[in-house]
């Protein structure tokens, strides 16, 4: 049985609906990544999850128990960063954690954990958190997420206002706690980010999802592309298309998939004497690789 079970689970506003029939898994010790634009659901299923909200059909199972609006019993193994942290102004980072620990009989050592989630350091000592800036906010907010020794972390946007040492750290945190066994669940816009971190994606448009899949097998589906400059890329194009390759021009670059190999490409674009100024290959992107199923989903592919 895997530690969080979603099944089925459709949330409507009117005639809206926000979750349709979601179904997904997340297994103890997994990073797993809820990938899609902004309104697709990602966060109503986060706060679905959480028993932060209702949900007109299906179940939430979390360890084997229910997750409802009214049943919050399964919850005290699950911490979350949703959205924005819940600060109080006045308070230092270790005051606050102590005061989310309160109801929890064996919370996290404090030393420690802020030593982690680095909010150790003087800054944090006798500061009051008005005074954080919001990279500050946002490692606080995953500490306090944290202080439960949590089985599951459900985190939206965790990486938002850190700088690139901390997103880096904030990395490696996730992956030793996911060794550990503590199994999480992501959201985030920085995809190469998250693309470092994750071993299963679920990706969610209009309220549906749309593909899930680990990220290895996503990616084995990726076909290989090669983005091309030469002295004349809308003759170059027509030479592709004669090949029966896929190919386009975006950003003013060529772009060429379903060659055989990169040699053919570049003897074709030579034979017909044209001259390549600039040649990369490109796999395994999640951005591109999202965007395009989205732009397929959108027309009914």
């Amino acid at each position: 049985m895997a530690l969080l079970e979603v099944k089925n689970v459709s949330k409507k506003y009117g005639a809206r609906a926000a979750m349709d029939q979601v179904s997904f898994e997340v297994e103890a010790g997994h990073i797993v990544g809820l990938i899609g634009p902004n309104g697709a659901g990602k966060s109503t299923t986060m706060r679905a999850i959480t028993g932060l909200m209702s949900y007109s059909s299906g179940t939430i199972s979390f360890d084997g128990q229910p997750v409802t609006f009214s049943n919050h019993q399964a919850l005290d193994k699950i911490g979350n960063l949703i959205e924005y942290p819940s600060i109080y102004p006045n308070l230092t980072a270790l005051e606050h954690l102590k005061l989310y620990a309160m109801d929890t009989k064996s919370p996290a050592d404090f030393k420690m954990l802020m030593h982690k989630t680095q909010i150790d350091g003087d800054n944090f000592g006798k500061r009051k958190a008005k005074n954080f800036s919001l990279g500050m906010k946002q490692r606080l907010g995953i500490a306090i997420a944290l202080i439960r020794n949590p089985k599951l972390v459900i985190l939206d946007e965790p990486m938002n206002g850190l700088d690139p040492q901390s997103v880096h750290d904030l990395r490696e945190l996730i992956r030793s706690l996911a060794d550990e066994g503590t199994a999480f669940l992501i959201s985030s816009h920085l995809l190469d980010e998250l693309q470092k971190l994750v071993d299963d994606v679920v990706i969610i448009n209009h309220g549906k999802i749309i593909e899930k899949d680990t990220m290895s097998n996503f990616f084995s589906h990726d076909k290989v592309r090669w983005t091309v400059d030469t002295n004349d890329n809308e003759a170059a194009l027509l030479v592709v298309q004669e090949h029966n390759w896929q190919a386009s021009i975006d950003d003013g670059h060529l772009q060429i998939t379903g060659a055989e190999s990169l040699q053919e490409v570049i003897s074709a674009i030579n034979q017909a004497n044209l001259k390549i100024l600039t040649l990369n290959t490109i796999t395994g992107n999640l951005e591109k690789s999202l965007l395009d199923m989205l732009a397929a989903d959108d027309k009914g592919e």
